[in-house]
């Protein structure tokens, strides 16, 4: 499934050498509102996904739009 950036709230970013990730709290994610991630489940009781383009990140689906 493909989603845009804007409806997507981002929660961390997995860093590229697969060591962790780190908290999107202090990076502009506007950047990213347009650009088509792929989506893929990470927990479904969590409700938490892979969105994957150039990086990567954990995010949830805003259901509440922007």
């Amino acid at each position: 499934m493909k989603m845009l950036g804007k409806e997507l709230i981002f929660i961390s970013r997995i860093k590229r050498d697969g060591s962790g990730v780190e908290d999107c709290s202090g990076l502009n994610m506007e950047n990213y509102s347009e650009t088509k991630f792929e989506i893929n489940c990470l927990s479904i009781t969590e409700g938490t996904f892979i969105a994957s383009e150039f990086n990567v990140f954990v995010v949830k689906k805003n259901v509440y739009g922007k």
